[in-house]
């Protein structure tokens, strides 16, 4: 018991009892609780749809540029942002208004799409240029180009290292970047036709996820070596790793599944039926639900990552794509 009443202050000890209650509602209902956004990129809509993590439902539709396809969140700043192909533009969004707030002209082809955790920086893949462009949101200037390889796409940042990795579909390679120098300097051979990536939490390992050769390529970022490369379904896509960093969540466009991944061992461990071509995928926070946005019928698939079966489908709109980071936590 938290207390030890005596019988005569029984009235009292209920009367402080229902005041804290009271008090804690009041807090509660004055700051708010913690608000998780799902930010889905439709490509043939022209549109992000956001979902709440809690409720399980698409909120709102935010219209962007033409064919939205890559995304990235930065929960300190309350901004995402979205690459706009066919507009040849980074859409900035103001999570807490859920708008547009502007366009940045940033080249050719942007595509894969990276943040850093404050919102200064962000860095575009772009497709057709074969260079990374980092960019400030707010300003919309484009302080450095650096020039990687063929086709860059996936990409993703360590900032304790102040590194930049990406994937080079049309090389088979993926490109470690120096932030502080600005430089390539060095390029791994992966799989054929590498396009999504994902890091451990420690930073440790990344992971190409290489279209073509259906397989997933694991590199040691401090050896800057291939320790393993691990067979998937057909034609994968993009991959995650789970926030305590024991599992890799992998998309297999042709299959329609997730193949899941013990980082340990380096083994697939399940194959989860998802919905028609699955694309982008992320986890919750604190790592209980898995979200995967469905190209081939505009849907999320919602799947609980201890059971790993599937909870709940969220049509979106037609060609959800969500390719990068697309899952955050607001206070």
């Amino acid at each position: 018991m938290l207390f030890t009443l005596n019988q005569p202050n029984k009235k009292a000890t209920r009367f402080r009892v229902a005041f804290f209650v009271m008090l804690a509602l009041t807090l509660t209902g004055c700051f708010g609780e913690d608000k998780q956004y799902a930010l889905i990129t439709n490509q043939l809509a022209d549109n992000v749809s956001v979902i709440d993590v809690d409720a399980g439902k698409v909120v709102k539709e935010i219209a962007v540029g033409d064919a939205p396809a890559g995304v990235a969140v930065s929960a300190r700043a309350s901004r995402a942002f979205v690459t706009n192909p066919d507009s040849r533009t980074v859409s900035v969004i103001d999570l807490k208004a859920l708008e547009e707030l502007h366009q940045i002209e940033v080249g050719a082809g942007p595509v894969g799409i990276v943040a850093d955790s404050a919102g200064e920086h962000i860095y575009v893949a772009d497709w057709y240029e074969n260079r990374i462009s980092i960019v400030d949101p707010d300003s919309g200037d484009i302080s450095q180009t650096i020039t990687v390889g063929k086709s860059p796409a996936g990409m993703v940042l360590d900032e304790n290292k102040q590194r930049l990795y990406v994937a080079n579909r049309d090389d088979n390679a993926v490109a470690f970047i120096d932030l502080e120098t600005g430089q390539v300097v060095r390029s791994i051979s992966v799989g054929k036709s590498p396009f999504g990536m994902a890091i451990t939490p420690d930073g440790r390992f990344i992971y190409s996820v290489n279209v073509q050769s259906s397989d997933v390529t694991v590199i040691d970022t401090e050896t800057s070596e291939v320790v393993t490369t691990i067979p998937v379904g057909e034609w994968p896509y993009c991959a995650v790793v789970s926030p305590d960093g024991k599992k890799l969540y992998v998309t297999n466009q042709d299959d329609s599944t997730i193949s899941v991944i013990d980082v340990e061992s380096h083994q697939v461990t399940n194959t989860v039926d998802v919905e028609d071509t699955p694309e982008g995928v992320d986890t919750s926070a604190d790592g209980s639900l898995i979200y995967v946005a469905n190209w081939g019928n505009g849907t999320v698939s919602v799947i609980d990552a201890i059971t790993e079966k599937p909870l709940n489908t969220i049509k979106a709109a037609t060609g959800s794509r969500a390719f990068g980071e697309f899952i955050t936590t607001l206070d």
